[in-house]
């Protein structure tokens, strides 16, 4: 179980940080140069950017987590999803955002999305979910 628990939680790790560096190379390659410019381009782009890159990821860290194991896929996938809405919540609590209702909805995107992944695995598998 541990090995299962360790994988999890590096990959939650992982789905956030790609997810915020795709953010940064976005307004790195699209963005103005100017940096309160940028910073203000990053704004606007993440507002959607975290969400969808966070869904997409948590559907592919879901599926990966879960695509070895013999059973339980869905579960596991789930609990991706939910690890990476904690690393989410904590990084938005730690950066004093204020409340948006996009954060709710994208962290239960999160929560979708890493069950998603882990049925997916499931059907690769021919396993039960």
């Amino acid at each position: 179980m541990p090995g299962r628990i360790g994988r999890i939680l590096i990959t939650a790790i992982a789905v956030e940080a790609i997810a915020i560096i795709g953010l940064v190379l976005v307004v790195a390659l699209l963005g103005p140069s100017d940096p309160d410019a940028a910073q203000a381009y990053a704004e606007r782009v993440g507002y959607w950017f975290g969400p969808a890159a966070g869904f997409v990821l948590c559907v592919v860290g879901g599926w990966f987590v879960s695509r070895r194991l013999s059973e339980r896929h869905i579960l596991n996938g789930l609990v991706l999803g939910a690890a990476v809405a904690a690393i989410d919540i904590a990084l938005l609590l730690v950066s004093g955002a204020a409340f948006q209702l996009i954060f709710v909805v994208s962290n239960i995107g999160r929560l979708v999305a890493g069950t998603i992944g882990g049925w997916l695995a499931s059907r690769g598998t021919g396993g039960a979910a």
